[in-house]
C-alpha cells in the first residue's frame, strides 16, 4: 500500500509541475517570436534595450544541429544592425589566431588542422562546424571595411603544436631551436625566458606581435596554475579588454550553455558581471537555448549499452528538456504552450512586466534520474539573473559526425 501510494504521489508531482501557468503564458504570448526552423532565422522582436548592450553571449549545446546556425545567425545580425568588433572564440589563443587568418582568406593552414584540438570536439569531427566557419569567411570577404570584425582565442591551451607553429612564426629563428617539442619543457622556457626575449626584440617587433607574444606567455605560464576554463577564459577576457580598449567596442561569443549562465561565481559570464572593474554589470546580456523533442550527438561509450544506437561510435540520442526522468525544466510547458513543433523560438524574459523577475520558473531543473548535469539554482535568484532570453528550439536532429 505504501508503495503504490509512493507511485501515485510521484505521478501527481509530476503532472502538478508539467502543467503551464496563465500568468507566464500571457506573458510570454507577448514576449515571444516564433521562427519556423525551415525560414530564415532572422529575429525581428529585438528592440533598442537588447542593442545597447555592449557583451552579447549566446548559450548553446554544441551537438544539437541548431547549434553553429543560430550562432551565425545572431552574430551575422548583430554585426549588420551595430557592428561586432570581436567575436570571442571558445579556443586556445593560438587556434582563434589561425581561424582569424582563415576567415580573412589565408589558405596557409587547413581549416581542419586549426580545428584538430578544439575543444569543443564535435566542431572537431563534423561538417556542420566546420562549415559554420566558411560561411564566416565567406560573410567576411563581402564586409565593407567599417563591418570588419576579429576573432579572438579566449580559452586554455589545447593545442600545444599551434602554440610552437605561432611562435616561430612570429620569433627571429635565433630562438627556435630553444621551443621545444614536449610541451613541460616548453612551459619552463617560456617562464624563465620568453618575457626577456620579448623585451630584448621589441624594437624589431610591431606592437600587436609583442601583445601576441606577450598573450602567449601568459597563457604558457598560467596553464597549471589555472585548471578551471571559465577562470582562464575569463582572465584572458580582462588582458584582452585592457590590450584591445574594448571599453566602447561591442563583443560577442557563442559558447557552450553553462559558461553564459551570468548568477554564478564561478562561470565566465558570472565573473565578468559580477567584476565591477569591468563595465559589464548591465551591460551584458545572455540569450541561452533550450530544447525539446530534439537529438544530440552523444558518445556511445558515455552511455550505458541499452541506450546506444547498437555498433555506432556516437549515438543519435533522444534530447529533451521536458524528460521529466532526466531533465525536468519547472515551467518548460509554458514556453511549449507559445511556440511550435519544427521552430526556434525567441523568447524575452526581462521585460519591465515579466515575471521572470521574480521567479525561477523557467530555469529550475528537476529529475529522477541523474544523466546530465544540472545547476541548482542559488537562493534568492531569479531566472533572469542566469539568462535576458531563451532561444526555445523545437524537434532538431543531432549534428552528424564525420564517416571516419
Amino acid at each position: 500500500m505504501k508503495t503504490l501510494n509512493f507511485f501515485i504521489a510521484v505521478i501527481l508531482l509530476l503532472i502538478l509541475t508539467s502543467c503551464s501557468s496563465s500568468k507566464y503564458v500571457n506573458y510570454l504570448e507577448d514576449h515571444t517570436e516564433v521562427v519556423k526552423m525551415t525560414d530564415s532565422l532572422q529575429f525581428n522582436s529585438l528592440d533598442d534595450s537588447f542593442y545597447n548592450n555592449k557583451l552579447f553571449l549566446v548559450g548553446e549545446v554544441h551537438e544539437v544541429e541548431t547549434s553553429p546556425r543560430i550562432d551565425f545567425a545572431m552574430f551575422t545580425q548583430l554585426n549588420q544592425k551595430i557592428h561586432i568588433n570581436t567575436y570571442l572564440a571558445e579556443m586556445d589563443i593560438a587556434q582563434g589566431y589561425y581561424l582569424q587568418e582563415y576567415i580573412k582568406g589565408s589558405n596557409e593552414i587547413t581549416l581542419k588542422e586549426i580545428l584538430k584540438k578544439w575543444p569543443v570536439y564535435i566542431g572537431r569531427i563534423s561538417e556542420q562546424h566546420r562549415n559554420k566557419w566558411v560561411k564566416m569567411r565567406a560573410y567576411y570577404a563581402q564586409l565593407p571595411h567599417d563591418k570588419k570584425f576579429n576573432l579572438v582565442g579566449i580559452d586554455r591551451i589545447a593545442d600545444f603544436d599551434l602554440i610552437r607553429k605561432l611562435l616561430k612564426e612570429k620569433l627571429p629563428v635565433a630562438y627556435h631551436k630553444d621551443i621545444d617539442s614536449e610541451n613541460e619543457y616548453l612551459i619552463s622556457w617560456s617562464k624563465n625566458k620568453l618575457d626577456m626575449i620579448i623585451e630584448k626584440e621589441k624594437p624589431y617587433l610591431s606592437m600587436n606581435t609583442i601583445n601576441l607574444l606577450k598573450n602567449i606567455a601568459y597563457n604558457l605560464n598560467n596553464y597549471k596554475v589555472t585548471r578551471s576554463r571559465d577562470k582562464f577564459m575569463f582572465h584572458n577576457f580582462k588582458r584582452l579588454y585592457t590590450q584591445r580598449n574594448w571599453e566602447n567596442k561591442n563583443l560577442y561569443s557563442g559558447l557552450g550553455f553553462s559558461h553564459t549562465l551570468q548568477a554564478y561565481r564561478y562561470t565566465f559570464a558570472g565573473r565578468i558581471k559580477k567584476d565591477m572593474q569591468l563595465p559589464y554589470s548591465n551591460k551584458m546580456v545572455s540569450l541561452n537555448t533550450l530544447y525539446v523533442d530534439s537529438r544530440l550527438t552523444v558518445d556511445s561509450k558515455a552511455l550505458p549499452k541499452f541506450m546506444q544506437d547498437k555498433g555506432k561510435a556516437f549515438t543519435r540520442f533522444k534530447y529533451s528538456q521536458d524528460n521529466r526522468l532526466f531533465m525536468y525544466i519547472e515551467g518548460i510547458a509554458d514556453y511549449k504552450k507559445v511556440t511550435e513543433p519544427n521552430s526556434i523560438s525567441l523568447l524575452k524574459l526581462d521585460a519591465t512586466d515579466s515575471p521572470y523577475l521574480n521567479s525561477s520558473r523557467g530555469t529550475k531543473v528537476k529529475k529522477l534520474i541523474t544523466i546530465w548535469d544540472a545547476y541548482d539554482i542559488i537562493d534568492g535568484t531569479s531566472t533572469t539573473d542566469y539568462a535576458q532570453y531563451i532561444l526555445f528550439v523545437r524537434n532538431a536532429d543531432w549534428i552528424k559526425p564525420d564517416e571516419n
